[in-house]
């Protein structure tokens, strides 16, 4: 059932690649990293830890357009206006909300894996 929504998520998932991760129709190579390492993350380390880790401003901004591309993405399909750092701050603030976290965190999981399946088809640098 999941894959099917993943399905329905990827062209989203490029348009949103196009707009947040695309230069001159080419993508750079470390943003398959990033998406790679933001699931493996949300397993890992968990939902919190991993969105505020990606919206940190680092040495690049690049963490943050997988942020970016995310929301895009969720918008379109599941939320009509969503912050993801605000969102999840918010519900990890507030008490008995672990079926709301389970749900955003399948939700950003799907749009994940809809973009890292997207991206796959423009070149690399």
């Amino acid at each position: 059932m999941r894959s099917k929504h993943i399905q329905k998520l990827i062209p989203a998932a490029i348009e949103a690649a196009e707009k947040h991760l695309v230069k001159d129709k080419i993508i750079s190579s470390e943003f398959n990293g990033y998406i790679s390492s933001f699931g493996a993350s949300i397993i890992s380390a968990g939902l919190l830890p991993t969105v505020i880790f990606y919206s940190q401003k680092g040495d690049s901004n690049e963490r943050q357009k997988i942020i970016a591309a995310l929301e895009e993405i969720l918008r379109k399909h599941d939320y009509e206006n969503i912050n993801l750092l605000n969102k999840t701050i918010e519900l990890f603030k507030a008490d008995n909300q672990q079926d709301k976290i389970n749900r955003l965190t399948e939700k950003i999981s799907d749009a994940a894996i809809a973009l890292k399946l997207a991206i796959r088809i423009f070149p690399k640098s």
